[in-house]
């Protein structure tokens, strides 16, 4: 079925042996990244996600540009190990053949013959001298469908051990009879004039894209973690201690889901006053309770939710002595303590 090829070969030519990849775009995302959430640790470093975003973006920038100085490497030392040969010409085979009328979806579809010839990629690289597989079809809607396949090898020796094989275009062909238009094949082996074919090792976008996300898990870990270690428990006053606090007024400030003070104390029958300073990107309150999970205190002991930047002051009267209990009611597991009257 096959007709035997017509050999044409014209002039030598350059070829490409490095390119543009798509680290430099990876570059380019990571350090936006790495400078708004810079932007945004610098503004308010005491949130609990500001250093897992910090962390994650580090670690991208890290990974992408060492990644990238690594596909460089790559790409020059392939390009001095080919020496002469990358500035060699380089030889394609194109057959050409019809896809006779009714049978392009067969061709198509799988077990078909551009399938098969689109999967012999995976059996052609194991051959020397082997570049790339390009497939082109032109569809008809009446009558047959011309198609073009066209392998490129590094020098005309890997074409001719090509020919000797059973894995050629011309085999994938003999083997769909039935798609293949009789007498329609041609083939020419040929010496590439120009093309923009890169050989430089590379990454795909996909590739790209998923390893942001990966890095991205990652670097949320480590900066979790090291948020952890930066995490402290302060209280109000001078001495910044966990010891309770006694008299007023008294400012509390709410800063990373945390108050800044670990307990508060006052005195039975007086006016108690506490100030409540929320220094976080979320919305906070104070609330006095008789205990935890009980009722509002006294008269004015329930603070309104406010948000970052503001501020508001409490005053009510302590009842009798007791240990009583104050929260933050939009995060009540993380923001409260005994409140202590004497």
């Amino acid at each position: 079925m096959v007709d035997q090829p017509a050999t044409a070969f014209s002039a030598p030519r350059q070829s490409a042996v490095s390119g543009p990849t798509a680290w430099p775009l990876v570059v380019a995302i990571a350090a936006v990244l790495l400078g708004l959430t810079l932007l945004w640790w610098g503004r308010d470093p005491s949130n609990e996600f500001a250093w897992p975003f910090l962390g994650a973006a580090i670690v991208i920038t890290t990974i992408a540009s060492g990644a990238w100085m690594v596909d460089d490497s790559r790409s020059r030392r392939r390009a001095l190990a080919l020496g002469d040969r990358a500035r060699a010409s380089r030889y394609t085979q194109v057959v050409t053949f019809a896809i006779a009328d009714g049978q392009l979806a067969t061709a198509r579809a799988a077990g078909g013959v551009l399938a098969a010839l689109d999967e012999s990629d995976t059996a052609l690289r194991a051959l020397p001298g082997f570049q790339d597989i390009r497939v082109v079809v032109s569809p008809s809607t009446s009558g047959p469908s011309q198609a073009l396949c066209e392998t490129t090898w590094w020098d005309r020796g890997s074409l001719a051990i090509y020919d000797q094989t059973t894995k050629t275009v011309l085999d994938v062909l003999n083997a769909h009879t039935d798609e293949v238009l009789p007498g329609s094949v041609q083939v020419f082996d040929m010496e590439v004039v120009r093309d923009a074919k890169e050989v430089s090792v590379r990454l795909g976008m996909a590739s790209a894209i998923g390893l942001l996300a990966a890095v991205l898990v990652g670097g949320l870990a480590i900066g979790a973690g090291l948020s952890a270690f930066t995490e402290t428990t302060t209280v109000a006053g001078p001495a910044q201690s966990e010891e309770p606090i006694a008299g007023g007024p008294i400012t509390v400030s709410a800063s990373g889901n945390k108050f800044d003070v670990a307990s508060l104390e006052a005195e039975a029958g007086k006016e108690f006053a506490v100030t409540l300073k929320n220094k976080d990107a979320v919305p906070h309150n104070i609330h006095f309770l008789d205990k935890q999970g009980g009722q509002t205190l006294a008269p004015g002991a329930e603070g309104k939710i406010i948000k970052k930047g503001e501020s508001e002051t409490l005053k009510f009267t302590v009842p009798t002595t007791g240990t009583y209990y104050f929260q933050c009611d939009v995060h009540p597991d993380l923001m409260k303590g005994p409140f202590t009257v004497k």
